[in-house]
């Protein structure tokens, strides 16, 4: 066996296209109440361009100079206007890749301490919470949404069998709706919690 065939025995093997992600990476908020815990959601504010209004979590993009953890601190602070002592983080949960958007979201469980309701205005337009046992013992709604491929003029269909006729096959994705009072928790925000509730819950939750 030669030197080059040797060394792929010692590669550390990574996710293909790992790099090219955009990274991002969220806070879940634990406030602690005399039944047990809540969850804390923000509003987005009406002055951000992308989804203004939806419900979501503490969070953003990872700078290159920070890590995932880093980041999930980082904007939690800025959003809800806290010092970094107010934050304790438990843990990293199940990361959430999102293939069509390339997008590499890291999920970090955190208690909030002495929290009273602050946040920033020029991000978010109001803050709720929401029992964490409403999650526990909710399933929620669950509905498929189908991505549709579409190709620039300029991509080589003759370069592949079938051209302009070749069965792409259909992108599904699993979209998961809690509906709490008259707010609904959605989207990724719902396909963060609803992985949350199940590792909370654990193994031998039994439901």
């Amino acid at each position: 066996m030669d030197d080059r065939l040797k060394q792929l025995s010692h590669h550390q093997s990574t996710i293909i296209g790992l790099d090219e992600c955009k990274k991002s990476a969220v806070c879940i908020p634990l406030l602690r109440k005399e039944q047990g815990y809540d969850i804390l959601f923000e509003v987005r504010s009406g002055k951000i361009k992308h989804q203004p209004g939806d419900i979501c979590f503490p969070g953003g993009m990872v700078e290159p100079s920070e890590t995932s953890f880093e980041a999930a601190v980082r904007e939690t602070q800025e959003e809800l206007l806290l010092s970094r002592d107010q934050i304790e983080v438990i843990g990293r949960m199940d990361v959430f890749l999102h293939t069509g958007t390339g997008l590499l979201l890291s999920p970090y469980a955190a208690i909030l301490h002495d929290y009273e309701g602050t946040y920033s205005e020029d991000e978010v337009a109001e803050v709720f919470t929401v029992p964490l046992d409403f999650f526990l013992y909710t399933e929620p709604e669950v509905y498929e949404m189908e991505e549709q491929v579409l190709l620039g003029d300029d991509f080589p269909f003759d370069r592949i069998l079938g051209g302009r006729e070749y069965r792409w096959r259909k992108r599904k994705e699993t979209v998961y709706f809690y509906q709490y009072g008259h707010r609904t928790i959605w989207g990724l925000t719902g396909k963060i919690i609803h992985s949350f509730a199940k590792i909370y819950a654990g193994p031998d939750d039994g439901r």
